[in-house]
């Protein structure tokens, strides 16, 4: 959306979104989220404006990886995990994104091990906050696919070590987005919305009603959080992405049970 917080909340919820992402990027020490009066403040925009904080992004894992050579830089990523599992059961967020970002010059299994080790020791803070550590599968880094995903999820082996499945990511990336969602199934607690080779949903290379049916087959009913392109005019795209997501899935038509929900009930 291209807006500063404080405007951000008010604009999503007057579009009709029922909640938003924040990005904790590599400049979280001067943001909102490290100071209760900043997170109060969040607290108080999304009262206001009736808009969710639906979960956050820990973006800043593009420069500080938990797989990185330096000892230094995978503390301060782990110290951030666990400062947002905290601040997350402050704000009532029920999941958060962790992207599965790359170490420099850090070969595969040794920074495969380094994410499962790194998270592993966050997981008991996650499951005592009640919280979810959510991994993405993203275009650069140790789980470019459903697989790899899935095996760092597993070797972790905790309830609050899960998924947050990208279909966009894995049409990218090579994969078939529908067999890889049903791969992950339960585990996936929230998901992006994204359509490669297009400016909005609909016009890119995704099978969106395969992509849905799939989700809706392994009964998912988390957040699904729009990552689609600003354009010149963010507000308007949003509400184009915003309608043709709600046209595909509308929430009734979705199985409930799944162990992540974190949904809201349709307007």
């Amino acid at each position: 959306m291209k807006l500063p917080w404080e405007q951000l909340f008010p604009e999503v919820a007057r579009i009709g979104f029922d909640g938003v992402e924040l990005d904790i990027g590599r400049n979280y020490r001067e943001t909102a989220w490290v100071t209760p009066e900043g997170r109060q403040q969040i607290k108080r925009w999304s009262k206001e404006s009736g808009c969710a904080l639906a979960s956050v992004c820990l973006g800043a894992f593009w420069q500080i990886s938990p797989a990185d050579n330096n000892p230094e830089v995978r503390k301060e990523a782990r110290e951030l995990t666990l400062a947002t599992i905290r601040n997350c059961r402050e704000l009532g967020v029920k999941g958060f994104l962790a992207p599965v970002t790359p170490g420099a010059e850090v070969e595969h299994e040794t920074g495969v091990q380094r994410w499962v080790e790194e998270m592993g020791a966050c997981a008991k803070t996650a499951e005592e906050n009640g919280v979810i550590i959510a991994l993405e599968n993203v275009g650069r880094g140790y789980a470019q696919s459903a697989v790899n995903l899935k095996r760092i999820i597993d070797a972790i082996g905790s309830p609050s070590v899960a998924a947050y499945y990208d279909p966009g990511n894995g049409l990218s990336l090579g994969n078939d987005p529908v067999a890889e969602i049903r791969l992950l199934g339960k585990q996936i607690a929230i998901a992006h919305a994204k359509d490669p080779g297009g400016t909005y949903l609909g016009e890119g290379r995704l099978d969106s009603d395969g992509v849905v049916k799939a989700f809706r087959d392994i009964g998912y009913d988390g957040w699904m959080t729009l990552e689609t392109a600003a354009t010149d005019n963010p507000s308007e795209a949003g509400a184009k992405n915003l309608a043709f997501l709600r046209q595909r899935s509308s929430p009734r038509d979705v199985p409930t049970g799944s162990p992540y929900h974190t949904a809201l009930p349709p307007r």
